[in-house]
């Protein structure tokens, strides 16, 4: 997250030669004040087939869109002094040659005040956050930046975060933003969300383990074609490693309140295990098991909510890990400098019967009202990526993904359920 970026190193070496955009670093400002000035451009074109399986609105014109996702965002940082600085954000993102209606609020937000937040240093280990601020933690399972889609997600709130040694913690309180497509037009969701994260690093540097708790409240979220007052707890750990011969990643998180009146009783279990057999080649294996609703006649109401999730599947399908018993085999090359490429197969089934599945912001995306809603289907999709990246240098990045995603019998029975072709290009340059 550029509000973060750490540029210490040009105050400490005044006499040092400066690239350009570093010359956009620490420059005086009004008295003793110095502002810092960023930025990014990322241009993306996006080709589907049958996109979302072809179950498309009616006023759709195409089910194989083909798009231009345009993003610029620009920043200033005003440090006031060294307890209090000033940091803002511009968004601006663009979808063109797509001539669908807008069904995403991620796809454009013609210019909007991405980021404005007040950060006041209380101690040099305590710092508060007052304002519209970006949220990500973990690798983004119920907290994400969504910088996969066109436009990121802010979030207008309070953030309290410390740091000790080998310690952290952040804790928040803040309202989703719910963004729209014109000018300076976003508004606060009336949704409410809360947590405290904690971060431990072990003395091997390479082990770690979080520990966290969210609530949420909203009346805009639909389970089973049912809508109400959502009142959601949720409580997890992860153990997890980074950058030795043999990685895990195992996270365990547990809901409970109440839906309408239902009472939630949900949890999640997620794993990713790799090994470098050869070096910067990884072989590996991760999924999930994410149980939905058992049963519609119940007083319980036992399907997870991952919250501000990010999208599990990249972008070939708008595809949750809610109620979905996942096993995906991945290949992986990562030189910790240029290259990043995976190529991975997600075997995707239902795992409840009684319960339907989900997009990444938790919407129903089956069964769908006027249609088939029973179904004894488990088969939901196997879904074959290949996601290649190339950082060439420390301003310059691109990508490209290809996808394929066989519908299974699930989608079949209760949607068209054709079968969807992903192809995207991107190239973004940072300053």
């Amino acid at each position: 997250m550029r509000q973060d970026d750490n540029f210490s190193y040009l105050k400490l070496d005044t006499n040092r030669f400066k690239s350009w955009d570093e010359s956009l670093k620490y420059i005086p400002f009004i008295r003793r004040t110095t502002i810092s000035f960023g930025g990014e451009w990322r241009e993306q074109y996006q080709s589907y087939q049958h996109v979302n399986f072809g179950d498309v609105p009616d006023n759709f014109l195409t089910e194989n869109p083909h798009q231009i996702m345009h993003r610029v965002m620009l920043h200033a940082n005003w440090e006031i002094s060294p307890s209090f600085r000033i940091f803002t954000q511009l968004n601006n993102t663009l979808r063109f040659l797509n001539d669908n209606p807008f069904t995403s609020t991620l796809d454009q937000n013609a210019l909007s005040l991405h980021q404005a937040f007040l950060e006041w240093n209380i101690k040099p280990n305590l710092a508060l956050r007052l304002g519209k601020q970006e949220y990500t933690w973990g690798l983004e399972r119920l907290m994400a930046l969504k910088e996969g889609p066109n436009t990121r997600q802010p979030y207008y709130g309070a953030t309290l975060k410390w740091h000790h040694g080998n310690q952290k913690i952040d804790a928040f309180l803040a309202n989703p933003m719910k963004q729209n497509t014109g000018v300076f037009d976003d508004v606060r969701s009336s949704e409410v969300v809360s947590g405290t994260i904690w971060n431990h690093t072990f003395s091997s540097k390479r082990d770690f383990f979080d520990a966290y708790y969210f609530f949420m409240e909203s009346s805009l979220r639909e389970y089973y074609l049912k809508k109400g007052l959502e009142a959601r707890n949720t409580l997890g750990t992860r153990w997890y490693s980074e950058k030795k011969t043999f990685n895990y990643d195992l996270e365990v998180a547990g809901q409970w309140g109440h839906f309408n009146d239902l009472s939630i009783q949900a949890f999640l279990f997620v794993y990713d295990f790799n090994y470098e057999w050869k070096r910067n080649f990884y072989v590996g294996f991760s999924g999930n098991w994410v149980p939905g609703d058992v049963s519609n006649h119940d007083q319980q109401l036992n399907t997870f909510n991952t919250l501000y999730s990010r999208p599990p599947f990249g972008q070939t399908v708008s595809l949750n890990i809610t109620n979905t018993l996942n096993l995906s085999p991945y290949i992986r090359y990562s030189d910790n400098h240029k290259w990043l490429t995976t190529l991975r197969a997600s075997f995707v089934q239902r795992a409840s019967l009684r319960d339907g599945i989900f997009t990444p912001n938790m919407s129903a995306l089956l069964p769908v009202l006027g249609r088939q809603i029973e179904s004894n289907a488990s088969g939901v999709a196997d879904i074959f990526a290949l996601e290649a990246n190339y950082f060439a240098n420390k301003h310059l990045a691109f990508q490209f993904e290809l996808g394929y995603c066989a519908a299974g019998a699930y989608l079949k029975e209760t949607g068209p359920g054709k079968d969807v072709q992903y192809l995207a290009t991107r190239a973004a340059y940072k300053f």
